[in-house]
């Protein structure tokens, strides 16, 4: 890979995995490679954040139910990177800023673009290698803080990200550190979904889902504070301060594509039933367990002993909101 890294010893550019200046060789655990220490989650003091060991593979019920034997099933997210891959090319650097699962970051890697795959979880990473199967030579799954991104100043060409600046509580200081690394006509890009026309069955059906979605969920957290679990949530207001740095310049709209979506009440209960929300993070499993038996036994009684099977209906397209330098 030609982009270079700097080096958590000296501070000095260098290609993986050995600095040339100071001898320092950087850890690879699992095809990932340790560029930071920090642990995986910070809840006091300066610069809190949210990592997700504890949720791993949970976080996308996808991987549980659909991904068993097919590893490359990705959507919206393949359909951004090919339409990234489209506007700006494939001679890039990418950086994709709390990779996660490799959701972004493998398809990007499939259309031939160099990308940096970052996260502060190694759970969540090891799943990315285990789907990524060692095929993308192209693709870099590294260990890093979002508050110090170990890349060299004007160093890539675009940065991805998708539902990641809500996990800090500082959000400017991660926009400042994606402003340093990205080159003077650098790209800052977010992957999104659109909603298509439904027919009145299919809303019907849609409306009558997200109800029983949310009676649940109020139950839920009605639950959880009864049992005394204190969530944890940055109210960040992230979105104002990113137009501090960068201009909204386009949606672009992946053409043709069009995905139909009718789990959404399963993947939820499944989120639920396993913590897998950001804000239960520092509540503990005894409380988690608890909660969900109440809550399921509140949507039996409510629902009868199916109601994880209730089908919503969703039809969208996918698109990516890309954002220049001010």
């Amino acid at each position: 890979m030609k982009c270079q890294f700097k080096c958590p010893k000296c501070g000095e550019a260098f290609f993986l995995p050995k600095c040339s200046k100071c001898g320092n060789s950087v850890l690879q655990i699992n095809g990932i490679y340790q560029l930071s220490n920090d642990n995986n989650i910070k809840t006091e003091g300066d610069n809190k954040y949210i990592g997700y060991d504890d949720i791993g593979e949970n976080f996308e019920p996808a991987v549980t139910y659909w991904d068993i034997n097919n590893t490359e099933r990705y959507g919206v997210y393949e359909a951004c990177g090919d339409l990234l891959a489209e506007k700006f090319g494939k001679d890039i650097v990418v950086l994709d800023l709390g990779a996660g699962l490799g959701t972004a970051s493998i398809p990007l890697a499939k259309n031939g673009i160099e990308t940096i795959a970052i996260d502060i979880s190694n759970v969540m990473l090891s799943t990315a290698a285990k789907r990524a199967k060692g095929k993308y030579e192209n693709l870099v799954l590294a260990k890093m803080n979002a508050y110090n991104i170990m890349l060299p100043d004007k160093s890539v060409d675009i940065v991805v990200e998708n539902s990641m600046l809500h996990l800090v509580d500082n959000p400017e200081a991660v926009i400042k550190e994606i402003v340093r690394v990205l080159k003077p006509n650098g790209k800052f890009i977010k992957y999104s979904s659109f909603s298509k026309p439904l027919s009145k069955e299919e809303q019907d059906k849609n409306l009558f889902c997200n109800e029983v979605l949310s009676d649940i969920k109020v139950a839920y957290y009605r639950f959880l504070d009864s049992e005394g679990g204190k969530i944890i949530f940055f109210d960040n207001k992230h979105q104002d301060i990113i137009s501090k740095y960068f201009e909204k310049r386009s949606i672009e709209i992946a053409a043709g594509f069009t995905e139909i979506f009718t789990d959404k009440l399963k993947f939820a209960l499944h989120r639920y039933r396993t913590g897998a929300y950001s804000d239960l993070q520092t509540v503990s499993k005894d409380i988690l367990n608890k909660v969900w038996q109440c809550t399921n036994n509140y949507a039996i009684d409510k629902y009868g002993n199916n109601y994880a099977d209730i089908k919503g209906f969703s039809r969208y397209g996918a698109c990516i909101h890309v954002y220049s330098l001010l």
